[in-house]
Formats: structure tokens, sequence, C-alpha cells
């Protein structure tokens, strides 16, 4: 049996359709926003689920280094008060 690893991040309220259909819903909760933090396994997998954190979002990889690191040169460049990032999400 070869062994993998899938990482996800969820910030919704429903577990993925394609893991709810192969495995069930998973015995921590009923959706993400009422799971706690554990590891459950199956036959065929093992998973584990841990709260989202700031680093999953914006930490190194995810690309808002980029971002980061020009907000920075604009600081230096203008000063911290004179430099705004505005982030719409929809």
């Amino acid at each position: 049996m070869t062994s993998v690893l899938l990482r996800r991040v969820r910030v919704d309220d429903e577990w993925p359709d394609d893991i709810v259909e192969t495995y069930g819903v998973p015995p921590i909760g009923v959706t993400p926003a009422e799971a706690s933090p554990g590891c459950w396994a199956t036959m065929e997998a093992r998973f584990q689920y841990d709260s989202p954190t700031r680093q999953d979002f914006i930490g190194p990889g995810t690309g808002w280094e980029h971002v980061f690191a020009v907000m920075r040169a604009l600081g230096q460049r203008f000063g911290d008060d004179g430099v705004c990032l505005v982030v719409w999400f929809d």
C-alpha cells in the first residue's frame, strides 16, 4: 500500500464531496466548523484535521510573501504611514 499525504485547507462549512462520497462523514464533526482537530482512519486512508492558521493562508509558499516584500519596500521609501494595502475577497 502506498502512503499518500493530501493537504487541504478548508475555509467553508462543508467537508469535500469527494471525501464524503468515498469515506463517509468524518467522525470528528458533521462540518469543519463543528469539528475539533483530530485524526481518523479507514481501511484505505488516514486523515488528520487541524484548524487552519494565519500561516496556512498568508505564510511562505502562498504568494503573499511577494506582496509583503513590496509593502516593506514601499514603507521604506514612503514611510509606514504612506502605504496602504486594500484587499477584496469575493
